[in-house]
């Protein structure tokens, strides 16, 4: 765990300018545009949650269309945004520095998607979903994060474009965090994750998981039997998959409770972590509980999210991952305090909101580039930019 003593405005623009600058191989833009001004304006659009047009135009002498011709030299074409996205997965590694002792122990984990919302004309990347916030079209990322107190660490992202199944989603972010040297013990994933291939999967690598199960068509099947039955009934389940044809076996928990019925796909714990099934059904739901953790990680990752309208995957994905970045480190910077106070396992560290720390990065971001106070009439016009 490094040291830092003393956190100032100052201390978190280094951690983040450092952080962003290991995730890629950055390139100045020919003498118009350096590194650390790229990377300052990235930030800076992050932290105060702006567009590229809207924070050139008021903190940057070079203009918007250079800026955005700057930005897209560094990012790889659309057949490598693995390329990308391994950057930005090594960067939020870099961040959280795991040690060697956090390698050895084994982790529980959340998995899920996130919908950012897109309003333009529709792309081959954009994903449909239920309405919300006035559109049907997103740009998707899922993500994995550590389900331990003040250690909620993003450890994998990854774009997810139509037609891409849940088990493959999980496996692509089970396979990073495997490449990372961390260790998974168990996985907790929403409903969206219930299919049987999924199952067979977390069975496959020997996962404790804990899926809430969907009811299939309005009919009697074996899915559907599961909601019938007593509060905390326990059973096996058995069906085959539509398109595999693979059988799916797994004991489910039946768990009515006074809104709604639900029903936890789990497989449990062996040795003395869990005596006999019950108390493997009851650790099954607890841990489905605390994946309030990366939704958590969404509404965080917000207050430093860039604005823009692009239909570029690549630009998205790479403001989308530093927002992450951003998190990470803040997530970091109040582990390290929490340490040097000796603060007890369960105690909230309020010293440092996630919001004071953009605050922060703004603040010295804006010293080193101040605004440009005036108002031209070639600006003062309505105009429009996707960057």
């Amino acid at each position: 765990m490094r040291r830092l003593h003393v956190i100032t405005p100052g201390v978190v623009h280094q951690q983040a300018r450092q952080a962003l600058r290991r995730s890629i191989d950055w390139k100045p833009f020919h003498q118009s545009v350096s590194v650390d001004h790229l990377l300052d304006l990235l930030l800076l659009m992050a932290a105060s949650t702006a567009s590229l047009f809207a924070t050139v135009r008021r903190f940057f002498s070079f203009s918007h269309q250079t800026a955005s011709l700057a930005v897209k030299a560094n990012l790889p074409e659309r057949q490598n945004i693995g390329w990308l996205t391994r950057g930005l997965v090594n960067a939020l590694y870099d961040v959280a520095a795991f040690s060697r002792k956090d390698r050895q122990r084994s982790w529980m984990v959340a998995i899920d998607t996130h919908n950012v919302p897109y309003y333009g004309t529709p792309t081959p990347d954009v994903v449909g979903g239920p309405k919300k916030q006035g559109t049907k079209q997103f740009f998707c990322y899922a993500t994995a994060v550590l389900l331990h107190k003040r250690r909620r660490y993003s450890i994998a992202l990854e774009p997810v474009f139509p037609n891409t199944k849940p088990h493959e989603i999980v496996r692509v972010l089970l396979d990073q965090i495997m490449e990372k040297g961390l260790k998974i013990r168990g996985v907790t994933l929403d409903s969206a994750f219930d299919s049987g291939d999924t199952l067979l999967l977390l069975q496959e690598r020997d996962l404790a998981y804990s899926v809430p199960l969907r009811r299939k068509g309005t009919g009697s099947n074996a899915r559907n039997r599961c909601f019938e039955g007593r509060h905390g009934l326990v059973r096996w389940v058995e069906w085959t998959t539509d398109k595999t044809r693979c059988r799916v076996r797994t004991r489910t928990f039946l768990w009515k409770g006074h809104l709604k019925t639900m029903v936890f796909a789990f497989q449990g714990w062996s040795g003395d972590r869990a005596r006999n099934v019950h108390e493997q059904a009851n650790q099954s739901r607890r841990l489905y509980r605390r994946r309030f953790g990366i939704e958590t990680s969404y509404r965080q990752k917000n207050q430093a999210q860039a604005r823009t309208t692009s239909r570029d995957p690549i630009y998205r994905l790479l403001l989308e991952g530093i927002a992450y970045l951003l998190r990470q480190i803040w997530v970091m910077l109040t582990e390290i305090l929490a340490r040097q106070a000796h603060a007890p396992a369960n105690a909230w560290i309020g010293g440092l909101t996630l919001q004071q720390l953009v605050d922060w990065l703004v603040h010295e971001l804006t010293k080193l580039h101040p605004e440009t106070q005036e108002i031209t009439g070639k600006t003062a016009g309505n105009q429009t930019n996707g960057s």
